[in-house]
């Protein structure tokens, strides 16, 4: 009938129609310039809290983001008890990330180290007096084990921890960034955004993780750490929800410490942390390393094979610490025809 002959051709005009207008929403994805910050890019903030924080003197006419007076000694911040080198050289690249993602377009992560007090990852909840290491009630570096002398009922079980100790790797480490202390805080002059998204990891006492992967959303809003316990973060989204949730195809990594969190992260960021055997998230198709605004444990030990580690994974290292250079570098490797 016509009735129906007209039904049929009105619903071949809506596809045609649909799909004219996917093809165009495609094509103006697809001709985005790579240089152009969208939605879609993560700046990714690793652990950049006051325990893995040198000593500093305040920068002339700063104004911190909190109180911290009672941890100023003789004009400088106190240096934080798994202070690694260097690290105030990056709070100021940093922030002109964070800037830049915020001017165009971009989304802020950031990651924070959130222990309560008997975890396991802490030396002397897993050292005995008689240990040949030595016993260490307010903390320090032990490793690696079990060679150093261990204690099995501190150890951390899981999977990663486990593997390092059969491997005779396994690290433990002063106590640090106890939840809601002011170790566990973001550095006070680092400038987190009220809208960035913030994941805490490491708060079940017999678990570690060191990729920020491992670690879930904060319930508390901005200024994100001085709140939350297990209770509440067991039953949050994790990192990988959260970047499918968001549709994150670029991920741009920066902080502390390269040789073990910022590393662990990017590796499963990638989908190839042999350790965790994450699957890498769908929607990611880069990852890249700012390594001007990252600072290592060891930096010509396990910083530089970690860095090794991350390139043969194939993360994309960006060696400028202006996000306008850096970028740009970035996408003359990886889209050279715009170049």
């Amino acid at each position: 009938s016509w009735s129906l002959l007209i039904m049929m051709v009105a619903s071949r005009s809506v596809l045609v129609m649909v799909s004219t207008c996917l093809s165009m929403a495609s094509s103006f994805s697809s001709s985005t310039p790579c240089t152009q910050i969208t939605p879609q890019d993560a700046l990714f903030i690793v652990d950049t809290q006051n325990d893995f924080m040198e000593a500093y003197a305040i920068p002339e006419g700063a104004k911190p983001n909190y109180d911290i007076e009672p941890y100023v000694h003789d004009g400088k911040v106190r240096a934080g008890s798994l202070a690694v080198a260097n690290t105030s050289a990056i709070i100021e690249p940093i922030n002109e990330w964070i800037r830049y993602f915020n001017q165009n377009g971009g989304r802020v992560f950031a990651s924070l180290d959130w222990h309560p007090r008997n975890h396991c990852s802490f030396c002397r909840n897993g050292t005995q007096p008689t240990n040949p290491g030595g016993y260490k009630p307010r903390g320090g570096v032990c490793g690696p084990l079990p060679s150093y002398g261990f204690n099995d009922t501190g150890r951390c079980q899981d999977s990663v921890a486990q593997d390092d100790y059969k491997n005779g790797s396994l690290m433990q480490w002063p106590d640090h960034c106890l939840e809601s202390d002011f170790g566990a805080r973001f550095q006070p002059f680092l400038s987190i955004p009220a809208n960035a998204t913030v994941v805490k990891k490491g708060w079940d006492s017999t678990v570690d993780t060191y990729s920020a992967f491992g670690g879930t959303e904060s319930l508390q809003g901005y200024p994100f750490d001085t709140k939350d316990k297990k209770p509440e973060l067991s039953a949050r989204d994790d990192l990988g929800s959260l970047i499918a949730k968001a549709n994150i195809t670029r991920f741009w990594t920066v902080g502390i410490a390269l040789d073990f969190c910022v590393g662990g992260t990017v590796l499963d960021a990638l989908g190839k942390n042999a350790k965790t055997q994450r699957p890498k998230p769908e929607s990611i198709s880069l990852v890249s390393l700012v390594l001007p605004c990252t600072r290592a444990v060891d930096p010509s030990g396990s910083g530089a094979e970690m860095l090794q580690n991350a390139i043969d994974a194939g993360a994309v290292v960006a060696h400028y610490a202006s996000p306008v250079d850096a970028i740009a570098e970035v996408c003359s490797q990886t889209a050279p025809e715009e170049a």
